[in-house]
């Protein structure tokens, strides 16, 4: 007899912000999303989410620049 096994994970809550960029660095993120074959707000979320642990770490480490 066979049977599921149905695992249920709660996602992680996500919010939205709206960003405005000029044309040239948003088409450069759009160039750069598209040889990574995914979206440009998951490039851009992606890109946004280390910039915060890069500067947790230099605050971290007594760097307020």
């Amino acid at each position: 007899m066979g049977g599921y096994l149905y695992v249920m994970t709660k996602m992680p809550s996500r919010s939205r912000i709206m960003v405005y960029l000029p044309e040239e660095p948003l088409n450069k993120l759009k160039e750069w999303a598209k040889q990574e074959n995914r979206p440009a707000s998951n490039l851009a979320a992606t890109v946004l989410l280390k910039a915060i642990e890069e500067w947790e770490k230099q605050k971290q480490n007594g760097h307020t620049d």
